[in-house]
């Protein structure tokens, strides 16, 4: 038997509403204002929740900071002096205001606010560094007024064992960053007009605040507010501003520093938002009944271009090609096809990370053990040539201990932005792990494979300047073929065996540039 079609639904559809459609009308009216509001205070919550993931990025990224200069040698010979001086560029570099050293019993070392040598503040131990000393563990503080800068700011402090003949003695290496540094991260946002976002410490002291900055920071939260946040409350309410105004807040908590983050919107923006929909609904639901069957009708025809338009992006989305949007002609047949959309976005996301290193961009070893497998087997069975070369960087240890994990990440990608230059499209660069990449050379004989080696020996030779140094890491190359019919049969002939011969080349390789510099 036939299945309706959606027209022929549709029309019985609309003859069986005509009756009850008003009351229908009212319901479904009623119904719209709750969910949107509802979707409203969804998207509202996912803004604050965004926003308070940035706040504790932002001390993530002092932390990280902190305890990348924690390791400097400076410290770790007791040299204040060169070690101030890395400091006070790492607080410019970064935009703290400061970096501080105290030592277990809270006396201030140094303080890159005030010139190196000149006098600190007498020594005290506070919530911070106690909290750092009893889990030696990061600590965050709440806003507080600097005893040098005597400006609002915030500080993150970490452990550090100092001076270095006193394992047992615990200080805090710490920086503070000023309440602008929050403020400009709410000016990155893109609220609406009317929209009021206020960052709270844990005390629930205003932080920042995208409207007034200057008004209320310092200033504490109003009663509900605080009581909703000793509470642990994420949510929406009903509340007013700290200059009165009647609004709906919500609040979330970030995770790692325990700071609030909440949106206020005016609940006389939002109603009249709401309101406009409410008679917007009322409209369409008023001609869609003077319309009838006639618009039934020329619907139907609609919604069955609509979703048989959707079958093409369907069926690429299926053999994982590329979707790229377009309207089709109705609200709910355009968000299947932005979610098409999507879906093949993360797919092909999900591809490219499963396959790509995150740090080079270039292949990883599964991509490349598949590529190479498969490229074998073509050249086994078609006698095309291939080389495989396998790269160490010589120095990568000792730019990485001596320079930091910065500067080796920076020698990675920059080995492997030059790798990808003196390629083609055809072959595949992958890095297979710490210092170590392959290059698959696809229908390329013994002197192809000899240019590409010395393009890349002398390429990889050049310094790279890496935090104002010209470091030197060169690379060890090491080639395994296969040969094409007519040439002398070699082995070995599968994957594994080519990239053992690489690697052991690639070893003999180092051996003998070891044996060179040496000589």
């Amino acid at each position: 038997m036939r299945a309706p079609s959606i027209r022929s639904r549709l029309l019985y559809l609309v003859v069986a509403c005509i009756v009850p459609a008003s009351l229908m009308a009212i319901l479904l009216i009623a119904y719209d204002y709750t969910q949107a509001r509802a979707a409203f205070i969804t998207g509202a919550m996912a803004t604050a929740r965004a926003n308070a993931t940035d706040v504790d990025k932002e001390f993530a990224t002092v932390e990280a900071a902190l305890r990348a200069l924690a390791t400097s040698p400076d410290l770790a010979r007791n040299d204040l002096a060169a070690f101030y001086a890395q400091a006070r560029g790492l607080a410019a570099a970064q935009n703290m205001l400061n970096i501080v050293l105290e030592n277990a019993g809270g006396q201030q070392l140094l303080n890159t606010f005030v010139p190196y040598g000149a006098a600190l503040p007498p020594s005290k131990v506070g919530p911070a560094l106690r909290h750092i000393q009893q889990h030696e563990a990061t600590a965050i503080s709440n806003l507080f007024v600097a005893a040098v800068s005597q400006r609002h700011v915030a500080s993150i402090g970490i452990p550090v064992r100092y001076p270095a003949d006193r394992p047992d003695t615990v200080g805090a290496l710490s920086a503070s960053v000023t309440v602008e540094r929050f403020n400009a991260l709410l000016a990155q946002q893109s609220y609406p007009q009317h929209w009021i976002t206020s960052i709270l410490d844990r005390e629930g002291i205003v932080v920042a605040r995208s409207q007034d900055m200057q008004r209320f920071v310092g200033h504490q939260a109003l009663p509900e507010v605080m009581k909703r946040m000793h509470e642990g409350f994420e949510g929406a309410i009903e509340t007013s501003t700290l200059d009165g105004k009647p609004i709906l807040a919500v609040m979330t908590r970030a995770g790692a520093s325990g700071w609030t983050v909440g949106i206020g919107i005016p609940l006389e923006v939002l109603n009249a938002e709401l309101n406009r929909k409410l008679w917007l609904l009322v409209l369409v639901t008023v001609v869609m009944l003077v319309a009838s069957l006639l618009t039934a009708w020329r619907i139907g025809n609609r919604i069955t271009q609509s979703i048989g338009a959707l079958v093409a992006p369907a069926m690429a989305l299926g053999r994982g090609e590329p979707v790229v949007a377009a309207r089709y002609g109705l609200r709910e047949a355009n968000e299947v096809g932005n979610a098409l959309v999507d879906a093949a976005r993360m797919h092909a996301l999900a591809r490219h990370q499963a396959t790509h290193d995150p740090l080079t961009g270039l292949a990883n070893r599964a991509m490349f053990s598949e590529f190479l497998e498969r490229q074998v087997e073509l050249c086994a069975r078609s006698g095309a040539p291939l080389s495989l070369l396998y790269l160490d960087l010589d120095r990568f240890k000792h730019i990485n201990d001596t320079y930091g994990h910065g500067a080796g990440d920076v020698l990675l990608t920059g080995a492997a932005a030059r790798l990808g230059a003196e390629l083609r499209k055809s072959d595949l660069a992958a890095r297979l792990g710490g210092d170590e990449f392959a290059v698959v050379l696809v229908g390329s004989d013994a002197a192809d494979t000899a240019l590409v080696v010395a393009k890349l020996e002398t390429s990889l030779g050049l310094p790279h300047r890496i935090e104002g140094h010209d470091l030197v890491a060169g690379a060890s190359i090491g080639v395994a073929m296969l040969q094409a019919p007519g040439n002398t049969p070699r082995k070995p002939v599968t994957a594994a065996e080519l990239v053992a011969d690489a690697d052991d080349a690639m070893y003999r390789r180092k051996a003998a540039r070891k044996l060179a510099v040496q000589s």
